[in-house]
């Protein structure tokens, strides 16, 4: 899996984090903006909030004491 971005240590992934998250490893930081369930835009991927899932995933990329 190739970065979107890459300059010295820092490396950004573009996509959905539960494709990416499962590739990952000694993740220090996560910057993301995930359906917050509004519903306010009409569109399909807004309509509910991640699950359990979602933050397990994140978590097992994550560095212990990172999250």
């Amino acid at each position: 899996m190739k970065p979107y971005f890459e300059k010295g240590s820092v490396k950004i992934y573009n996509g959905d984090c539960r494709e990416i998250a499962p590739q990952l490893s000694g993740v220090t930081a996560v910057v993301s903006d995930p359906p917050y369930g509004l519903d306010f835009m009409g569109k399909e991927w807004d309509h509910g909030i991640p699950g359990q899932q979602f933050w397990e995933l994140i978590g097992q990329a994550c560095l212990p004491g990172s999250m």
